[in-house]
């Protein structure tokens, strides 16, 4: 797997979790957890240090949540529906500020796409 990761140091493991892999990244109290295709990874920082690994497809609408847009299969009624089954209710505005981005991000991917078939 080549890209962009995310280094983990824990007391057990040190390892890499490439961006292409993660679902959505949750806040859950003192534990940050990396959702994965094949995992979950439980580390101890806070949301600051995960956003700077992370790059444009990752949509930051929610303190508690980082969501990556190529996961996403819907959003609808407050819910954003994610590949691998998980459904992550927001509230109003944060849902909101998170639909606007996903839009914008589709349509910037269509334009890129179209860019592509042009050449």
């Amino acid at each position: 797997m080549n890209g962009k990761y995310i280094p983990i140091k824990t007391r057990k493991e040190t390892s890499k979790v490439y961006l292409d892999e993660i679902i959505y990244i949750e806040k859950n109290l003192r534990k940050t957890l990396l959702i994965t295709e094949s995992r979950t990874v439980a580390i101890y920082c806070d949301m600051a240090s995960m956003k700077q690994y992370t790059d444009e497809r990752f949509m930051d609408c929610h303190r508690s949540y980082l969501f990556n847009m190529d996961k996403i299969i819907r959003m609808s009624d407050q819910t954003i529906y994610m590949e691998n089954g998980d459904q992550v209710f927001l509230g109003r505005e944060s849902f909101r500020r998170g639909r606007r981005a996903f839009d914008r991000y589709l349509e910037q991917q269509k334009n890129r796409e179209n860019q592509e078939k042009n050449l």
